[in-house]
């Protein structure tokens, strides 16, 4: 069987574990993560800077056989960062809204004790990150945390980002943490055709960046203004308002509607900005426009 570029690597290694020394040598450790699995081989590349062709070649080289106990050893554990080192990893559990209980956090003090974490981080996403983890660790950590990986990576709706709103900040005109709770569980890890980020902010001061992720909502006086298309990287683009002063119940039909024309119109890899860019806004707002209804 020939491999192609649009295969995904969890299929790739189905057919032919034996490819999974080949995608090491080449600096691919992340083959037992359960989000990068599901790239693509052209995808695997791009993240990790190699050339497509000689990833393709690589792996249409290798002879059939079972993956060596070396190359599993290696393999990335499931909810498992790796880290600069090489060697450890980080696990970032999910925590929606940001919003966590005396008892979260007694377990993740628990668990990084327990197994010697070199670091706790709150992270930019609203994550508590335990760093510095021996990969044989990470799956007894996992079950005793009792929680689910938070999606940190891969193409997919990060942890939404979602600042107290008007039940606690002094600022907030409207209402963020139950409807950013929501927004959590209805799109959270969804598989998209790139990375995409989401924001919640309750005022103008968009403390969660709502402006500058793919998808923005932020709180006025009226209502909620929607952004679209910010990001951030090499490559900086500021959200455009799409609609604004949406009501509480249009939130997220309209938001539905964005994701869909999003997961419709997109190029693998192209953010919501770089699609926006490329066949412009009209045909999104008009499409967003007729589900506010």
């Amino acid at each position: 069987m020939r491999f192609t570029l649009d295969m995904k690597l969890k299929d790739i290694m189905s057919s032919n574990p034996k490819t999974a020394e080949a995608m090491q040598e080449l600096g691919l450790h992340c083959l037992g993560c359960a989000f990068s699995v599901n790239e693509t081989l052209a995808n695997a590349a791009q993240m990790h800077n190699l050339d497509p062709n000689v990833l393709l070649e690589k792996v249409n080289s290798v002879e059939q056989g079972e993956m060596s106990a070396e190359a599993a050893a290696k393999a990335q554990p499931a909810g498992g960062i790796l880290q600069m080192d090489k060697k450890t990893y980080s696990i970032a559990p999910h925590i929606p809204a940001g919003v966590a209980t005396p008892e979260i956090l007694r377990k993740i003090a628990d668990v990084s004790e327990k197994y010697h974490a070199q670091a706790i981080k709150v992270t930019s996403a609203q994550r508590i990150a335990i760093v510095g983890l021996k990969p044989e660790d990470v799956p007894k950590i996992w079950d005793e945390l009792g929680m689910d990986p938070g999606h940190a990576v891969g193409l997919c709706v990060r942890s939404v980002k979602v600042c107290p709103g008007d039940t606690f900040c002094k600022r907030g005109l409207q209402e963020t943490l139950s409807l950013g709770m929501e927004i959590d569980k209805r799109y959270h890890g969804m598989q998209l055709p790139s990375k995409f980020k989401i924001g919640v902010a309750g005022c103008p001061n968009k403390c969660t960046d709502s402006a500058s992720v793919d998808l923005g909502l932020m709180g006025t006086s009226k209502g909620y203004h929607l952004y679209v298309g910010g990001n951030g990287g090499v490559k900086p683009r500021p959200g455009n308002i799409l609609l604004e002063n949406l009501q509480r119940e249009q939130v997220l039909s309209v938001m539905d509607a964005v994701i869909s024309y999003y997961k419709e119109n997109a190029k693998p890899q192209e953010r919501i900005g770089r699609l926006i860019d490329r066949i412009g806004i009209d045909g999104l707002r008009e499409f967003a426009e007729q589900t506010k209804h």
